[in-house]
């Protein structure tokens, strides 16, 4: 088995290098056994006496791969998949079942692209930041599901909203996608005040919304690494923030009716 240096350069130019750490680690797994190895990859306390990081089971997956030992590559990726599934899928419940799932199922096939193609150095920066590069298929991901969401079943028709006009047999409808993303970690009496009024925002506001009170992304961030609602919109600071001040005096005049 053949570790491969890395040859992925960063944006100024300068080639990606592992940590010393990941480095070492590397080397000793290098004089594993596979069942030695698969062994240490599956051990998810840090602190473990021969743990081993991301970034280094991200490295001998590509080499194992390289090398044409199926069996292997998938006992260590089943073992890098456990450690982040509960990562992946803290950032995308607030999209709604269905839409976590297959948010969920995109970040993993583009991830294991990354790895597995052992042509090309685009799994590089993986063996560097594992987890900021992780980050960003997420937030691609959840950006991907939330326009679709936006574009359709999170669209919520005046007739639906709270008190419009409409037959008598007719039910207020609120769309089932706004309710799992009000509900989000609320008290029920608080999910249902918001879950009703998070119905009176259009978009892109609503998103917007959504974005910086439950998932907790700030508007603009120097860190390029960082996702912002100024970056996911292309839109600058500015106009964000006042989205952010339409959306919630929309809400508080809202809450004032209801008080």
């Amino acid at each position: 088995m053949q570790v491969r240096e890395l040859t992925r350069r960063n944006k100024d130019g300068i080639p990606y290098r592992r940590e010393m750490a990941v480095e070492r680690q590397i080397e000793v797994a290098c004089r594993l056994g596979t069942m030695g190895l698969i062994e240490r990859a599956r051990l998810h306390d840090r602190e473990a006496p021969g743990y081993l990081q991301e970034e280094s089971l991200v490295c001998l997956l590509r080499a194992y791969a390289a090398d044409g030992d199926a069996a292997t590559v998938a006992a260590l990726s089943e073992a890098l998949l456990e450690r982040c599934t509960r990562f992946i899928n803290g950032k995308l419940m607030s999209l709604g079942r269905e839409a976590a799932e297959e948010a969920y199922s995109d970040v993993v096939a583009r991830l294991f692209d990354l790895i597995l193609d052992v042509e090309s150095d685009r799994g590089d920066f993986l063996q560097v930041r594992f987890w900021v590069a992780l980050e960003k298929l997420v937030v691609t991901a959840f950006g991907r599901q939330a326009r679709d969401l936006a574009r359709g079943r999170m669209q919520v028709p005046l007739s639906a909203l709270p008190g419009a006009s409409g037959g008598d047999d007719e039910e207020p409808r609120v769309s089932a996608q706004v309710e799992e993303i009000a509900e989000h970690n609320l008290p029920p009496d608080v999910a249902l005040l918001y879950r009703e009024a998070l119905a009176l925002l259009d978009e892109p506001m609503r998103t917007a919304f959504v974005l910086r009170h439950y998932e907790g992304w700030p508007i603009e961030d120097r860190d390029e690494t960082v996702p912002t609602i100024s970056r996911y919109f292309n839109k600058t600071p500015r106009t964000i923030r006042n989205w952010m001040t339409t959306a919630e005096q929309a809400l508080a005049a809202w809450r004032g009716e209801f008080a």
